[in-house]
């Protein structure tokens, strides 16, 4: 289960390194749109292929926190021995931040491509 862990864990950071740079792009492409037609479909393509890379991330994303709830329930696997470690040392446990990763900036990444593909189309969004 521990490889399972590394593995999947790295998955989903290269996944989610990988949707920042589409998105980037994408940002980038926009900016540099010089005709409406051009940035309507870069901002339209562009939200199609971050919502698509977005999918996987939380694919990955629910197959990483099965797999850590799983761990943390066994006393004798580092990550369960750390789990009872910090409750024994009374520390503040802060909240998990895979979520924001997994789920959260996938989602505001891709609805601002798709209000930007929207305004675009409407027109209210203007290329240089």
């Amino acid at each position: 289960m521990s490889q399972e862990r590394a593995f999947i864990e790295n998955l989903f950071c290269q996944r989610f390194n990988f949707f920042i740079v589409i998105f980037s792009l994408v940002i980038a492409g926009a900016a540099s749109a010089n005709t409406q037609p051009k940035l309507i479909a870069i901002l339209s393509i562009g939200f199609l292929l971050c919502f698509l890379v977005a999918l996987t991330i939380y694919r990955s994303y629910v197959k990483l926190i099965w797999i850590l709830k799983s761990l943390h329930k066994l006393k004798d696997h580092p990550v369960g021995a750390s789990s009872e470690g910090i409750k024994i040392l009374r520390m503040p446990k802060l909240f998990g931040v895979n979520w924001i990763i997994g789920w959260l900036i996938p989602l505001l990444c891709c609805l601002v491509l798709l209000v930007g593909a929207i305004l675009s189309i409407k027109g209210i969004l203007k290329a240089q």
